[in-house]
C-alpha cells in the first residue's frame, strides 16, 4: 500500500500521520475537538514567545517530536455496545519559526554568549537609563521597536500496523489507512515596542484530512477546515490580554498579571529576584454538544424528550464555557534552582452530564496542580548563556474525558510525573538548545491530548536561537 508523507510548513519536519477506525466509533477526544487543539497550539506559541521576548532574539527555530507508547483508542462498538480498545501508534510533531526585525534599537553586540544572558539587551539597558533619571525622548524615544513574524504548526495522527499472510511467500506488514489526519497551524505578525507594549495578531488554521479508498491522502482538499483569529497583547510589561474568535463568536479570552513587573515598579532588583509569578483568568467556550465532547451540556435530553445524539439538529445543541483562574511560578531562582509550579481552579458555566454514565458531573474545584523542580549543573557558567537542568515533577489533572481513555478505573482525575533534561550550550559561537522528557500522566501532556492518560510519553526537541 502506498505511503504518503507531508512536510510540515516549517520545512524542517517530515511526518506521516494516519490512523484507522474499523467498526468502532471514536468517543470523546482532544483529537477531534478543534477548540481544544487551538488552545494547545496557542499555548505552544505563547511558550516560545515567553522564552525569547526578554532576550531580544532575532531568530528562533523550535522543533519537537513526541511519541506515545502503547497508545490505544477506547471506543464503543455500536454493534455490541461494548467498550473496545484499538491499538495504535501515535506520533506528534511541532515546529515553529520566529523572525524578528529590529526597526529601532536592537541588540548590537555580536557576542552570542552575552546576547543570550537575561537582562543584557538594549531594552534592559534603556530601563537602567530611565531608572538613573535619563528619560529624554519620552514615549517616542528609541527604546526597542521590533517587527516579528511567526509560523507555527502542530501536526499529529495515528497509524495502525498489521500483517497479512502470503502462504509460502511469508507475511507482509501493512499500515491500515482509515482515519483522519490533523494539522493545526498559526501564522502571526507581531509588533514589540518595549517597555510599553507588544501585540501579536494571527490566524489559527485547523484542518482535517480523510484518506481515499486506497489509503493515500490528498492534502489539497481537507474534509474539515476552520479558521480562528487571535490577538495577544501585553501592556506596560505586566498586563497580558489575549482573545480568540471564530467568525463572530468570542471563543476564548484571558487576562493575566505578571506580578514581578508590578513589584519591579517599586524595586526593579526585587522584581527580578524570583521566577516569573503570574495570575491568569480565562474563559473558553469548550463544550458545544459536539460528538467530540465528553459531556452533554445541561441535560442528556433534547427539548422533545428524546436523548441527545450526534445527528440532532443544531438548534438542540447547548453550549457551556469553562472559567479558570491560575497562579503560576516559573523560571530560575538564582543560578541553580529551576521551578515550574501551577495551581488552576475551574468552574463550568452550566451543569454538565457525562456521556459515559448519563449522570451529572460534580466538577472538581481544581483542574490542574503541578510542581516541577530542577537543578542547573552549569550554574558556575550561567552568565555565559549556558545551562543544563535536570528536573523532576509531579501533577494532578482533572478532565471529564479521562474515564473514556484510561486503562482502568472511573475517576476523572489522574496523578502523574515527569523526568526532564533541558539545556543550552554553544558549539563555538553557535547556540543550540535541547530538551528531553519522559512522562506518565503528567498534566501538561494531558492538557494537550487527554487520550494519553495511562500511557508513557517520550518527547525530544531542539532549539536554535540568536
Amino acid at each position: 500500500m502506498k505511503r504518503s508523507f507531508v512536510p510540515a510548513f516549517t520545512l524542517l519536519l517530515l511526518h506521516q500521520f494516519l490512523s484507522s477506525a474499523g467498526a468502532v466509533v471514536y468517543e470523546a477526544s482532544t483529537l477531534h475537538n478543534a477548540v481544544a487543539r487551538s488552545e494547545t497550539v496557542l499555548d505552544l506559541f505563547y511558550e516560545r514567545w515567553e522564552r525569547i521576548q526578554n532576550m531580544e532574539l532575532f531568530f528562533d527555530w523550535y522543533g519537537k517530536i513526541n511519541w506515545v507508547h502503547g497508545f490505544q483508542i477506547s471506543s464503543i462498538n455500536r454493534g455490541t455496545g461494548q467498550k473496545e480498545a484499538v491499538d495504535m501508534r501515535l506520533v506528534r510533531a511541532y515546529g515553529s519559526i520566529i523572525v524578528n526585525i529590529p526597526l529601532l534599537g536592537g541588540y548590537k553586540s555580536k557576542d552570542m554568549k552575552k546576547r543570550l544572558q537575561y537582562g543584557t539587551g538594549t531594552y534592559h539597558q534603556q530601563e537602567e537609563s530611565q531608572e538613573n533619571g535619563n528619560t529624554a525622548g519620552g514615549l517616542f524615544a528609541s527604546q526597542n521597536l521590533i517587527f516579528g513574524f511567526t509560523a507555527t504548526g502542530f501536526h499529529y495522527g495515528l497509524t495502525r500496523q498489521g500483517t497479512i499472510s502470503r502462504g509460502n511467500a511469508g507475511t507482509e506488514t501493512f499500515t491500515d489507512y482509515k482515519y483522519a489526519q490533523f494539522f493545526d497551524d498559526i501564522f502571526a505578525v507581531s509588533i514589540l515596542y518595549r517597555p510599553y507594549f507588544h501585540i501579536h495578531l494571527g490566524l489559527i488554521l485547523n484542518q482535517q484530512f480523510e484518506p481515499r479508498d486506497d489509503g493515500t491522502m490528498s492534502y489539497s482538499d481537507p474534509t474539515k477546515r476552520t479558521k480562528r483569529y487571535f490577538v495577544a497583547s501585553n501592556l506596560l510589561t505586566f498586563l497580558n490580554l489575549n482573545a480568540t474568535t471564530k467568525k463572530d463568536e468570542l471563543e476564548s479570552v484571558a487576562v493575566g498579571i505578571i506580578v514581578n513587573e508590578i513589584a519591579g515598579i517599586v524595586n526593579r532588583k526585587f522584581g527580578q529576584s524570583f521566577p516569573q509569578l503570574t495570575i491568569t483568568y480565562k474563559k473558553i467556550n469548550l463544550y458545544n454538544d459536539e460528538l467530540s465532547d465528553p459531556v452533554w451540556v445541561k441535560s442528556s435530553f433534547q427539548s422533545n424528550g428524546q436523548p441527545k445524539s450526534s445527528d440532532m439538529p443544531e438548534s438542540e445543541k447547548a453550549k457551556a464555557s469553562l472559567y479558570t483562574i491560575s497562579t503560576g511560578l516559573k523560571g530560575f531562582w538564582g543560578k541553580n534552582i529551576y521551578v515550574d509550579l501551577l495551581a488552576e481552579a475551574q468552574k463550568p458555566s452550566e451543569d454538565l452530564v457525562s456521556r459515559l454514565t448519563d449522570r451529572p458531573i460534580n466538577y472538581s474545584a481544581w483542574r490542574e496542580l503541578r510542581a516541577l523542580v530542577g537543578w542547573n549543573f552549569f550554574a558556575p557558567i550561567f552568565e555565559t548563556g549556558q545551562y543544563f537542568v535536570i528536573s523532576l515533577g509531579i501533577s494532578k489533572y482533572w478532565d471529564p474525558a479521562i474515564p473514556f481513555h484510561r486503562e482502568s478505573g472511573t475517576d476523572y482525575y489522574s496523578y502523574g510525573g515527569i523526568f526532564q533534561l533541558e539545556g543550552r550550550m554553544f558549539i563555538g559561537d553557535f547556540p543550540l538548545g535541547m530538551e528531553m522528557r519522559i512522562s506518565h500522566n503528567y498534566s501538561t501532556e494531558l492538557r494537550r491530548m487527554v487520550e494519553t492518560v495511562d500511557k508513557w510519553v517520550v518527547e525530544g526537541s531542539l532549539t536554535v536561537s540568536f
